[in-house]
């Protein structure tokens, strides 16, 4: 089997065996889940990175990922590449945690995947930074007093984020050699056309580069089942074509349903509202009573509930949002 997710920025819990048994996901040493940017992994050689490599190492199934914009391209460059399933690789903890360079057209499953990572960084607003420039103890006293969002070059941004000529020439040989199809797409950022869609409403977030500018390309010219990406920090299922993950974590051929995908800070239910809970294997229904938006001690990854049922005299504390089938209509 294969999954997709999100970005993780190096938080991995849901990756645990407690969270995916939860959600009846079992993975064993042939199966796959698969990272759609800005993984994380790659930021510091400390030892939160030999702790996660050691735990990721552990996993029965392997995890693959592209680039994100959030990646130490230096520490990634570090690993040599190697042909992997009909692709460019980098195996960053062998044969456990596997980069999918750009522009590859690989095979797994039987099935095929051209891969695309890379986005333009869009929390930059107080500026890009160089140690090297005589004025930066200037400009980073001046970018922290703005408040606005900074970057330094090398230690928290890299140019590489986004493709060069070559990258991207490469991919388009790859899919004339498949005749531009391919089963699955899988990018961080998105098309242009994609990314416009997204970004509706008054102000624009994010602007079209070279890159979603060649995504729009192949959006044009191959034919595929579905495009997964991630980058833009939702859940959120585009039209039926087009899958984009944070938190979600999906099976490669059931796209959909990503709206009831729990997201931490946002939670879907509020005091007051009657709601039906799972507990152990029976239905329950309560009053909720507390919201914990960003979970609490136990999990953050999803929102939590404390919910009355009178029919228990019970006060049901940290019910996760995943537990809660639904709201009652009262």
């Amino acid at each position: 089997m294969i999954y997709i997710t999100g970005d993780t920025h190096g938080e991995y819990g849901r990756f645990s065996n407690k969270r995916m048994k939860k959600q009846g996901i079992e993975l064993g040493e042939n199966d796959y889940v698969i990272v759609c940017g800005d993984f994380g992994l790659c930021w510091v050689k400390d030892r939160t990175f030999d702790y996660n490599c050691k735990n990721l190492a552990e996993k029965k199934y392997t995890i693959l990922w592209i680039q994100g914009n959030h990646e130490n391209y230096d520490m990634i460059e570090e690993y040599p590449i190697e042909e992997w399933h009909g692709g460019k690789v980098r195996h960053i903890v062998r044969d456990k945690v596997i980069l999918l360079e750009r522009g590859q057209v690989f095979e797994l499953d039987g099935k095929t995947f051209f891969t695309f990572g890379g986005a333009s960084s869009h929390d930059v607003q107080g500026g890009i930074l160089d140690k090297e420039d005589i004025d930066y103890e200037y400009d980073r006293r001046k970018a922290i007093k703005s408040g606005l969002p900074f970057r330094i070059k090398h230690e928290s941004w890299w140019e590489q984020e986004l493709p060069n000529v070559e990258e991207m020439e490469e991919g388009r040989n790859n899919l004339a050699k498949c005749n531009y199809k391919v089963d699955y797409i899988l990018t961080h950022c998105c098309a242009t056309a994609i990314q416009e869609m997204l970004d509706k409403g008054p102000g624009h977030l994010f602007k079209s580069d070279i890159l979603t500018d060649y995504l729009q390309e192949i959006e044009k010219k191959v034919q595929y089942k579905h495009w997964y990406f991630g980058h833009y920090h939702m859940d959120q299922d585009v039209d039926e074509k087009h899958s984009l993950l944070y938190h979600a974590l999906v099976l490669l051929e059931e796209p959909g349903h990503l709206d009831k995908t729990p997201v931490p800070g946002r939670p879907r239910y509020h005091r007051e509202d009657v709601v039906r809970i799972k507990w152990d294997d029976t239905e329950k229904i309560g009053k909720v009573c507390t919201v914990d938006a960003f979970g609490t001690f136990e999990q953050s990854e999803e929102p939590s509930y404390d919910i009355l049922v009178e029919e228990d005299n019970c006060l049901y504390k940290h019910i996760c949002e995943s537990d809660v089938l639904g709201k009652v209509i009262t």
